[in-house]
């Protein structure tokens, strides 16, 4: 007899494994779906489906529908509505959804056709024809000054002797008005231009002014700090800002402090005797400290040592390497002479420091 291979399976409508081995495959016989339990299992089951689906529409009103269904399952969000609007209508019938324009009216938006006399359509951009309104088709006293553009009548548009003093109201023209050297000194009156008859700040220093001056005083970021510049009559604040950047060197002579953090980009030189650091905790984040990094010779003890006090007296314990005693490397306690270049290993203070270790010596 052949072997017969049986899927975990169930007979009982919408159940669904809970969980699965990673690559176990289920089945559920009433549902007609297969499961395989997804990466690392469990309950990560993924659905493997035979279902069929169907689509179907209907007519509303001004609205057409077209629904998704499912044999075995009723899906969510599983409609989806054609809708009219403002100069669109909207139709079904026979499985055709239909969308058609309205015809634009006073109070409806929708297709509209032009006078061909009057505009021109080209491409879908509509435009007025050269000429396409005629005088006849503006109201009375329809143009007045606020519809024509500044500059858009010229001299060639004026009959001469058209235009004369009663014709312009007082005050009416600025500088904006004249042309750059329209006017000379000829056509003025001696004593015709006084300080009242410049209007206030119609005077442009460095286009209608000759000589020096100063336009305006400006600061770099983070260096110098400006305020007040530019402006008439202003007073000029010139300052240092908040956090300062200094591009190139910078030598300060004397003591220097600093209130807060200093943060270096390059690289830092101390130069000295002692450099004394009061910090709770130093972080480095090289992996290994260089020592001693001036040596020239092999007569200095290389190491590290830390200060304790015992009886109220200052004790030192620590590492070094021994440059007297042939490089051997010693840890140490007790010290009450605090190490130099060298630690005195013959005082009388001196004692070997005990190391708490594993020491593997491997295999082979």
């Amino acid at each position: 007899m052949a072997s017969i291979i049986k899927l975990k399976r169930s007979a009982v409508a919408s159940a669904v494994p809970s969980t699965l081995q990673e690559g176990e495959i289920a089945v559920n016989i009433v549902d007609k779906k297969l499961y395989v339990g997804g990466v690392n299992g469990g309950s990560n089951t993924q659905t493997l489906s035979g279902d069929q689906y169907n689509l179907t529409s209907a007519n509303g009103s001004d609205a057409a529908t077209i629904t998704l269904t499912v044999d075995n399952d009723v899906l969510s969000n599983d409609a989806i509505t054609i809708a009219g609007g403002e100069g669109v209508d909207v139709s079904e019938s026979g499985g055709t959804i239909t969308l058609a324009g309205e015809d634009a009216t006073v109070s409806n938006k929708g297709i509209a056709s032009f006078a061909t006399a009057d505009f021109s359509v080209t491409s879908g951009a509509v435009s007025v024809k050269t000429g396409g309104i005629a005088t006849a088709q503006l109201a009375a006293d329809a143009v007045d000054g606020t519809k024509i553009a500044n500059d858009a009548i010229a001299a060639e548009h004026i009959a001469s002797n058209a235009v004369v003093s009663d014709s312009i109201v007082n005050k009416t023209i600025v500088g904006g008005d004249i042309a750059d050297a329209t006017i000379t000194a000829t056509q003025l009156a001696s004593g015709a231009i006084t300080a009242n008859t410049v209007s206030n700040n119609s005077v442009a220093l460095g286009t209608k002014t000759t000589g020096n001056y100063v336009a305006t005083v400006s600061g770099t970021a983070n260096e110098i700090t400006v305020s007040g510049s530019g402006s008439e009559t202003a007073g000029v604040t010139v300052s240092l800002p908040d956090n300062i950047t200094v591009g190139n060197n910078l030598t300060v002579s004397g003591n220097t402090a600093v209130t807060g953090n200093v943060t270096v980009d390059g690289n830092l030189t101390v130069e000295g005797s002692t450099t004394y650091i009061s910090s709770s905790t130093v972080n480095v984040d090289d992996s290994a400290i260089k020592l001693s990094a001036n040596n020239s010779a092999d007569t200095v003890d290389i190491g590290m040592y830390g200060k304790y006090v015992v009886g109220g007296i200052a004790t030192f314990g620590g590492w070094h390497r021994d440059a007297s005693d042939s490089g051997v490397f010693k840890f140490y306690k007790d010290l009450t002479a605090e190490p130099t270049t060298t630690v005195n290993t013959g005082h009388a203070s001196y004692a070997i420091g005990q190391i708490e270790a594993t020491i593997d010596g491997g295999s082979y």
